[in-house]
């Protein structure tokens, strides 16, 4: 699996900036097809602001791979929106941002990163989907307990009614949630009652790896603390930030 370039993924960016959702990188040109595929191909998606990637991130597609049978996944996916629905792009630029993510992706099997303009995950899915008309693909994303919170709220839908909004979408993907210790039985219920469970499977952390953040690393980067780093970003990462002064 050979990685792009600065110059070549800067050029991808540019190049495909009026694009709904564009890759930057794919381990192959059949991606997300493998010879094994068969009738569909499912696609492992997390879904992040990596701002850097930590051993968090690496940790929830390891566990969300380990989870399912052995190649129940045709590829995995990391994801970047560039207009999150809530905050603003602040720290590394989108372009350190997609480098971090290939050297990330670089250890899963048919990797591929990816940026969407959209913020919502009904709309990132309706576009990736449309990318590959031609294969059934079934997306599974990973998400963390304030993603599924912040999923599930109707402010984000106004004026349909969340229902009609989401419920297309939960009939052709699936959600994975890692809710680190924090979902409450009583929404849990609630998603039961409303959605039905049957396309959210929950995961649990190692909780060593569970109270990692990218918040914890830039603070760490801020303060000068390599020793605790390395807790939380893997080498190449730390080895990119360093490099390019990223957080300085």
């Amino acid at each position: 699996m050979t990685r792009c370039n600065s110059k070549d993924i800067a050029n991808a960016i540019e190049t495909n900036a009026t694009k709904e959702f564009y890759l930057t990188f794919k381990s192959s040109e059949t991606w997300p097809l493998q010879p094994t595929t068969k009738e569909i191909c499912r696609v492992l998606i997390l879904d992040s602001s990596f701002n850097p990637p930590t051993k968090a991130h690496t940790s929830l597609l390891k566990t969300s791979l380990a989870h399912y049978p052995k190649n129940h996944f045709d590829a995995t996916l990391l994801l970047l929106s560039t207009k999150n629905v809530d905050k603003q792009l602040t720290g590394a630029s989108v372009l350190q941002r997609v480098e971090m993510m290939q050297l990330t992706a670089v250890d899963y099997p048919h990797a591929a990163v990816g940026l969407t303009t959209h913020g919502k995950f009904v709309d990132k899915a309706r576009c990736i989907q449309g990318c590959y008309p031609d294969i059934p693909l079934e997306l599974y994303f990973i998400m963390g307990y304030d993603t599924i919170t912040r999923l599930l709220d109707p402010k984000y839908y106004l004026p349909l009614p969340l229902i009609d909004a989401l419920g297309p979408f939960l009939s052709q993907c699936h959600l994975i949630c890692a809710d680190r210790g924090k979902g409450k039985d009583a929404f849990w219920e609630k998603v039961s009652k409303e959605f039905g469970m049957n396309s959210i499977q929950r995961i649990k952390l190692d909780p060593a790896c569970a109270r990692l953040s990218s918040t914890m690393a830039r603070k760490m980067i801020q303060e000068g603390d390599k020793a605790s780093l390395r807790d939380v970003l893997c080498d190449s990462i730390i080895e990119f930030i360093d490099k390019n002064h990223v957080y300085i």
